[in-house]
């Protein structure tokens, strides 16, 4: 089978599901959707990304991409369900733009030291 290169456009993708998801449903604005990523929020370089892969059947058609980072477009899911993907992107949805490296840092904080940032943070506070 023989690939030929995504005649889609960035714009064209949002552009679709600007009309077919909710905002809420993604870490960024629609107005902003061509400048940052949908995972979570910040200013990336963006890769259309196969919802449904090509391998797997995927159309490339606007309802079949998302835009995300060259690292989530790699370790994004390789499934023929859809509802997978977005239940990935869910998955890591920030409420503020730019936060999710920092919450991921908390989060992997915990399981290091087996306490929570904030807890770590009064002990210290507590000290003096």
């Amino acid at each position: 089978m023989n690939r030929t290169n995504i005649k889609k456009t960035k714009k064209q993708i949002v552009e679709y599901w600007v009309q077919h998801v909710e905002e809420s449903d993604l870490s960024i604005d629609f107005f902003e959707a061509e400048k940052l990523y949908w995972r979570y929020g910040c200013k990336r370089s963006l890769k259309r990304c196969h919802i449904i892969p090509y391998s797997l059947g995927g159309k490339d058609v606007p309802s079949n991409f998302v835009l995300l980072c060259k690292r989530c477009h790699l370790d994004n899911p390789n499934e023929a369900d859809e509802e997978i993907m977005w239940d990935w992107l869910n998955a890591y949805k920030v409420p503020f733009y730019d936060t999710f490296w920092n919450i991921q840092g908390i989060e992997e904080h915990k399981k290091i030291y087996s306490i929570s940032f904030e807890k770590r943070v009064r002990k210290e506070e507590n000290r003096y």
